[in-house]
């Protein structure tokens, strides 16, 4: 993912949660599960899978978020982009409601 789309990424959380929004979410684990959280509170259910467990060199994250019958993925090599993705998905649906 380009750096122009992760700072794409972390705007369009800025958006859809304000200030609220853990500084680095995008870039930091610790972070991207601190918005994990957040949306817990709102909610959702969270889970971080291991696309390539038993793989030496290849990383790939799935990240999803259920709430009643609907789901939220999204799939990055960096763990934190995937919670983040999957995380603006899910947001959004909230708004359009």
């Amino acid at each position: 993912m380009s750096e122009s789309a992760v700072e794409n990424l972390e705007k369009q959380l800025k958006q859809l949660l304000g200030e609220s929004v853990p500084n680095q979410a995008v870039y930091n684990i610790n972070a991207a599960i601190e918005l994990a959280g957040i949306l817990e509170n709102k909610g959702f259910t969270f889970q971080l899978k291991d696309m390539c467990p038993k793989s030496m060199t290849e990383t790939k994250w799935r990240a999803t978020f259920s709430k009643q019958d609907a789901s939220f993925s999204a799939e990055n090599p960096q763990s934190s982009v995937a919670v983040c993705m999957a995380a603006v998905d899910a947001l959004r649906s909230l708004s359009t409601k």
